[in-house]
């Protein structure tokens, strides 16, 4: 009776060594908010990052002629999203007019998101940048580091507990852009190649564009937190998307 005892309290006190941490810990598993630091990198505990699929480089302009027209689509399966909004006080807060006469603007900025959504294998930021402006999200799974607690069937449990309270969530934000900007003397050109059965393709040369030097791009915005939910992670994905893109314009 005597070892039995023993035996209950080993346990017990084995128990009590791996729960106690997760009892500790569970009042720390919140969400994250969605308040934006200065610096554009951070938000809260939200680690934030912004790739492109190659860097364009503007001609620098008078402040005077700083005038934008800008058009944000939307073709991803999300709705409701009002990118223009985010988009246009981006462009703002770097000194520029907007306007709804593409006449009178110097560049135009015209934007068009693809997927706003969870990271997975389907959908990630290193497939969705190979796939390049215009291109299709190729395949490239995403791994994330697992980790394992040993000691027997009661760390395997609490292992398992601590994992189910504290997952980290990858958000991200696929946009096509097309940025223009008034160039006298400029004359660009663009053509379509579509296949044909197996063995033949069809180009089709569209019209020029005089005194307009175009740019595309694609960006992918990106959001991680432990626990993050979609309903924090889209404004921050939103204005980390309208910051870099106002930042491509001089």
């Amino acid at each position: 009776m005597y070892r039995r005892n023993i035996l209950k309290l080993k346990l017990f006190a084995l128990a009590l060594f791996f729960l106690l941490p997760v009892l500790a810990l569970s009042g720390c598993a919140t969400t994250a908010g969605p308040t934006t630091s200065a610096s554009g990198l951070s938000s809260g505990n939200v680690a934030l990052s912004t790739k492109m699929s190659a860097s364009i480089f503007l001609q620098p302009v008078s402040p005077a002629d700083k005038i934008v027209y800008v058009s944000a689509r939307n073709t991803s399966t999300a709705t409701g999203l009002n990118f223009r909004n985010e988009l246009i006080s981006a462009l703002i807060s770097e000194g520029y007019r907007v306007t709804n006469n593409p006449q009178e603007a110097n560049f135009m900025v015209m934007s068009n998101i693809l997927y706003i959504g969870v990271e997975s294998s389907n959908y990630t930021v290193a497939g969705a940048l190979a796939g390049g402006f215009g291109g299709a999200f190729i395949g490239s799974r995403y791994n994330s580091g697992t980790s394992m607690v040993a000691g027997g069937a009661l760390g395997a449990l609490a292992g398992g507990i601590i994992g189910s309270m504290f997952q980290n969530k990858n958000y991200m934000m696929v946009v096509d852009i097309q940025l223009e900007q008034r160039q006298a003397g400029t004359y660009t050109t663009s053509s379509t190649n579509a296949s044909q059965g197996t063995a033949s393709n069809i180009t089709t040369y569209n019209s020029g564009v005089k005194n307009w030097a175009i740019y595309r791009d694609r960006i992918v915005s990106q959001a991680s937190a432990i626990n993050l939910n979609f309903a924090s992670a889209e404004p921050l994905l939103k204005q980390q998307m309208a910051h870099s893109i106002g930042n491509l314009l001089p």
